[in-house]
Order: structure tokens, then sequence, then C-alpha cells
């Protein structure tokens, strides 16, 4: 009898357990799936701020990949010698290099500041950036990190219009010496 009782009571224990673990499930799922749509409504809302809605341009301005190709106008900066900084080993070392603008002619701020008649007026200030950024790169960092600072070089030109119109900036050709 008492072997039937005991056994009894398991098997009643055995059920509770499996109510409240079914319980304790449905409620963390239910807290989970909250706690995932309200992740998911914040990344979004992030997302649409930080790549700025339609036409792509959010927090850093840059829109790489986001411009229709039809909207795309280049301008070339031919042939810029940089000295590059002195990296210890006793030589002067160059950088020899044509840098591309990539704009964007559906942003207002084109019509403004990057015509063909208006950008020209710019040039030297760019070069004057592009001088300062890659020079103060050693032989050896820029050629490991071109691409930080191809972005760094693309904030500093748009500080320069306070505008985002220019999305990239790329070296169709570059020497090291």
């Amino acid at each position: 009898m008492k072997k039937n009782l005991l056994s009894i009571i398991i098997l009643a224990l055995l059920l509770v357990n499996t109510v409240m673990t079914g319980f304790m499930m449905l409620t963390v799922l239910t807290t989970n799936n909250q706690a995932v749509k309200l992740i998911g409504d914040i990344a979004a809302a992030l997302q649409i701020e930080a790549n700025g809605g339609e036409n792509g341009q959010g927090f850093s301005g840059s829109a790489t990949g986001n411009v229709d190709i039809a909207n795309v106008s280049n301008y070339t900066i031919a042939d810029m010698t940089i000295t590059l900084k002195d990296s210890g080993d006793g030589k002067t070392h160059y950088m020899l290099a044509t840098v591309v603008l990539s704009m964007d002619t559906s942003n207002p701020d084109y019509e403004t500041y990057g015509n063909a008649e208006k950008f020209p007026t710019y040039e030297d200030m760019i070069k004057s950036k592009i001088t300062e950024v890659i020079g103060s790169y050693t032989l050896d960092e820029i050629r490991q990190y071109e691409d930080e600072a191809k972005a760094t070089l693309l904030e500093k030109i748009q500080e320069i219009f306070g505008s985002s119109f220019i999305y990239d900036v790329s070296f169709s050709s570059k020497v090291y010496q």
C-alpha cells in the first residue's frame, strides 16, 4: 500500500512539475517575443536614421552603394604627389595618386557645390585635405589602412561642404615610393 501511495505522490508531483514547466515556458516565450519585437523596432528605427531614409545618407553621410548609377558624377584630381609621414627608415616616401570623388547628382547640395562650373573652385581646399589625411600615414600604414584613410578623407571633404553629396573617395591609380 505504501508503494502505491508513494507512486501516486510521485505521479502527482510529476504532473505538477510538467504543468509548471509549461507555464514557465509560456511566460518566458511571451516575454522573449515581446523583447525581440522591441529590439527589432529599435533596430529598425536606428537603421532608418543610420541610412538616412530614402537616399541612404545618414550619420556619416556615406551612401556608398545606395546611389543610382544615373545620379553619379565623378570629379578626378589627377597625379597628386603626397609626401608620407616619416617611417623612421631614413628615407622620404611618396604616394602618387589620382583621386576620384564620386558625387550624387540627386542630392540638393550638388547644384550648390558640385556642378562643373563651381566645383573646380574648391579643388585647392580638397587637395589640402587629401595631403593632410594621406600625409599622416607612413608608407606601411597607408598600404595596410588604405580603406580607413579613404573613409577619413571622405569625412574631411564632407566637412568642407557641410554636405554628403560627395559619397565616395577612391584612388583610380596609385604608386608608392
